[in-house]
């Protein structure tokens, strides 16, 4: 398949030389062998930088430091990276020139004719996409995670059979650049306000999560958080819609006559009523590998007791769920709603969600020092991450928040950790002063530490046996690390000599 408008001896050009970029550069030259391939970057040693001498092996131009609007001379595409806002100048020439822009996310899509399940959803994507690919995996199926976690999308294109499942999480920088871009199983998990120092206001960013569902097919499955009015708005696309909650049977305002869910918890058992989904899902099933089809009759089969009041089938306690926290829940119902729309069985899916592991760097317990467990939540970069964060424990917690603010505000955030058993809360980075104001408005202290080595050692010095040190910063981290996985590892190293001393 070539890309839509695009000559293959044709001139395409890269924006940005991140991961997706190099990975997109590497496609183009894998799947257009003919065509001119080139990747710019406006820094001179951007992150990417030490793959130029094999991009230039394959025959890839590689121009660091511009981004000039002669790099558009002759040029048929512009695949961007995610990380370039829309009002890039080089953008704008482009689309004045009339030179097709698409995300690499696009890109890879036209060559890959795998089954997609798309995961978005402003926190737990991760989590997700991972869970997901552990369910996949664990029940015998091939599977690959990709996109805004792991390995870029357009790794994948040549390199991947085709009857591998391929899990995609996608932010809203990799959405609002789509075009065509469709996944089979689109799922949102929630929608709150975040990278508003990007998109120009909350529905600007709401519009780009909702651009998973734009191109679905009635034969695909779009997958909701029935209890967030946020997703419960309208919905694009013309897919079966699979909705999923945590509190079946109370009123969801706004919902829609037809919006009853299929995954969902009653009595504390995670629930799904299986002939629901099978109806829904049954142009999807069609469409999947024939392994699928004709794999073993555990597919569908399940040792969990019927409902007879709801015929709903009962797949796990809530409890024996292996990841913490009340957010997670959602986490699970709908991976689990995913799955079994891909035949994988109820014992399966009970299974995987058991057994998995969690994610680095989200509510990561590390360490438990003198009584006192330390938990690296690095990867909750907005308020309503670290106000989940404060659900999965009870009491006595030093929370240690800041970094660089997305453009939100902190007061629910404020409000929440005051009702939540807080011990201190602890400030670092350069939306320090902006957190504060929000916490004082409701009278609660905060302490200032320059950094987070100084953050733990104020925690330490407060905390009790029974107690959790918890970083969970609610803000980006480019004020001081270069991401959020940085700053993980750099607590888990503070309290991996705090483990030293107390040997």
């Amino acid at each position: 398949m070539t890309f839509p408008a695009f000559e293959e001896n044709g001139r395409l050009l890269i924006m940005g030389m991140a991961r997706s970029g190099v990975a997109a550069a590497l496609a183009a030259r894998r799947v257009l062998p003919r065509a001119e391939v080139i990747i710019a970057d406006r820094d001179s040693e951007p992150r990417g930088a030490e793959a130029e001498q094999s991009l230039r092996a394959d025959g890839i131009s590689v121009e660091l430091g511009r981004e000039d609007n002669e790099l558009l001379d002759g040029c048929g595409l512009v695949i961007k990276s995610p990380g370039i806002p829309q009002d890039n100048p080089l953008l704008l020439e482009a689309h004045l020139r009339g030179i097709p822009v698409c995300g690499e996310i696009e890109f890879a899509w036209h060559f890959l004719e795998n089954i997609i399940i798309g995961v978005t959803g402003t926190n737990g994507k991760t989590t997700t996409t991972e869970l997901l690919g552990h369910v996949i995996r664990g029940s015998g199926r091939p599977c690959r995670v990709a996109g805004n976690v792991g390995i870029a999308l357009s790794s994948l294109v040549g390199e991947v059979d085709k009857d591998e499942l391929l899990v995609v999480e996608l932010s809203s920088f990799q959405l609002e650049d789509s075009i065509d871009f469709r996944p089979d199983i689109a799922i949102l998990l929630n929608l709150t306000e975040d990278h508003l120092d990007r998109h120009p206001d909350r529905e600007s960013y709401f519009s780009a999560k909702m651009r998973i569902f734009e191109n679905q097919h009635a034969k695909d499955v779009s997958i909701i958080n029935l209890d967030d009015p946020n997703c419960r708005r309208h919905v694009p696309g013309h897919a079966s819609r699979v909705w999923f909650s945590r509190s079946a049977g109370d009123a969801k305002p706004g919902a829609g006559e037809n919006a009853e869910p299929l995954v969902f918890i009653r009595d504390g058992v995670i629930r799904a009523n299986l002939h629901g989904l099978e109806i829904a899902s049954s142009g999807l099933r069609s469409r999947l590998p024939s392994f699928e089809m004709a794999a073993s009759g555990r597919n569908g089969s399940t040792s969990g007791e019927v409902s007879k009041a709801t015929g709903s089938h009962a797949i796990l306690e809530r409890s024996e769920a292996a990841i913490r926290g009340e957010h997670n829940l959602d986490n699970c119902l709908a991976a689990a709603a995913a799955c079994l729309c891909l035949r994988i069985s109820p014992d399966e899916v009970a299974s995987g969600i058991r057994s998995f592991p969690g994610v680095p760097h989200r509510l990561q317990e590390v360490g438990v020092v003198a009584g006192i467990t330390y938990v690296n939540d690095s990867k909750a970069t907005n308020a309503d991450a670290a106000i989940k964060a404060l659900t999965a424990y009870g009491r006595g917690i030093h929370l240690i928040l800041g970094g660089r603010s997305k453009g939100c505000d902190f007061d629910e955030l404020a409000e929440e950790a005051s009702q939540a058993r807080v011990n201190e809360v602890i400030l670092i980075g350069e939306a320090a002063n902006d957190i504060a104001t929000s916490f004082d408005i409701i009278g609660v202290d905060v302490e200032m530490a320059e950094d987070l080595e100084r953050a733990v050692g104020i925690a330490r010095e407060n905390a009790e046996p029974g107690d959790v040190i918890l970083l969970s910063p609610a803000c980006a981290s480019f004020d001081q690390y270069d991401n959020y996985e940085q700053r993980g590892e750099h607590f888990v190293s503070i309290v991996k000599k705090i483990e030293a001393e107390e040997a």
